[in-house]
Parts: structure tokens; sequence; C-alpha cells
């Protein structure tokens, strides 16, 4: 609705969708375009932990009881995978419902979109299940950023913080830089996506 209206001035929106946010209850339709028996469980190591020591010598971390309660029997793990697989799916196909609406709005030519994800997810790895972890499962996000007059899909392997986000927009908006913020504009990787990027991430 707010898409199909016109505006005379630049606006912004906020769109959350909570899937695959738990629970991972969606219509049963979600599921039923992944056979139960075509699903895999993600590959991961039962000696993932081991060499994680404290400096005494012990084991830091043990896995955790969703992994444990889940991985006591094959089956449910892979229910447990084709829910977050359905979730996923419905949470795409929102998307998908809201860059419909904006290709039939007046506003499709001059509109940024940026997709992201608040964390990443485990599914077994290091014998885990959910989030809250500083692995890679948990703290790498989906980001992808579409500008007006793009012919196509670019990838930099460059790596970049949502923290950036809003330095980004602010420049590619352009509106008055801001210098008392934390992040960084990652708007040159648009033109060039190999450049060098010294930039840590923490």
């Amino acid at each position: 609705e707010m898409l199909q209206k016109d505006s005379d001035k630049p606006f912004f929106m906020a769109i959350g969708i909570s899937k695959p946010h738990l629970s991972w209850r969606v219509p049963e339709e979600y599921f039923d375009m992944y056979n139960l028996d075509d699903v895999k469980i993600p590959e991961h190591r039962k000696d993932d932990l081991d060499d994680i020591l404290t400096p005494s010598g012990k084991k830091k971390f043990a896995p955790s009881d969703d992994y444990k309660w889940v991985n006591q029997d094959q089956e449910l793990f892979r229910r447990a995978v084709r829910a977050y697989m359905a979730a996923s799916t419905y949470a795409d196909e929102c998307v998908g419902v809201m860059l419909d609406a904006l290709r039939k709005s007046p506003h499709f030519d001059n509109t940024i979109v940026v997709v992201w994800g608040d964390h990443g997810w485990h599914l077994g790895e290091k014998m885990k299940f959910r989030k809250g972890t500083l692995w890679s499962e948990s703290t790498r996000v989906p980001l992808i950023i579409r500008l007006p007059g793009m012919q196509g899909k670019q990838v930099t392997k460059r790596v970049v913080n949502l923290i950036d986000l809003y330095p980004t927009l602010n420049e590619l908006c352009g509106l008055p830089e801001k210098t008392n913020i934390d992040g960084r504009s990652v708007a040159p990787l648009f033109k060039h996506p190999d450049m060098k990027w010294d930039y840590p991430s923490l």
C-alpha cells in the first residue's frame, strides 16, 4: 500500500521479517517443498570442540543441549533442518512479495534495496544449534544491496559489517557525512568489488 503512493520527497522504509527465527511455524506448503528423505544434515565433526581448551587444558566447550536433543535421532535432526529450510523459504517469498510491489510502484527506478539478516545460525556445526557464538556460522549474515540502474549481479568477497550500512546509505543518498559514527561506507565496492579493502571485522 505504501509503495503504491506517490511521494514528492524521499522516504525510508524498514520492514522486518521474523522468519526463519524460531518458532519454525510456517504454512505447510513450505514444508511440502522439501522431501524429508532428501534432506541432508549439514556436515559437522563430532570432535570439533576437542581442541578448544581452557588454560588448564580442559575442554572449554561442550555440545549444546539443543544439539544433544536433536542428535539423538537422525530423522528428528532432518526434521529440524527441513523446518529451518521451510521457514527460510517462507521468508524468501515474503521478500519477493515486497520486491514485486516495488517493481509495480513508481519508486522502482530510484530506490535502494538492502536485504540482510541480523545473525547466522548453527545447524549442528560445532555441535551447536541456534546462534550466540563467535563462530562464522553465527556471525556471518546474508547481505544483498541493489542500487538503481544495476544491470546484473556482482559479488565482493571483502568483509564488511552491518554497522557500515548507515554510512553507506548516507553516501549513496548524497546526505551530509557524519563523522561521529562508527562504520564506513562500502559504496566504493559497488564500482570496484575487488578493490583493496584493508578493514578488519571485529
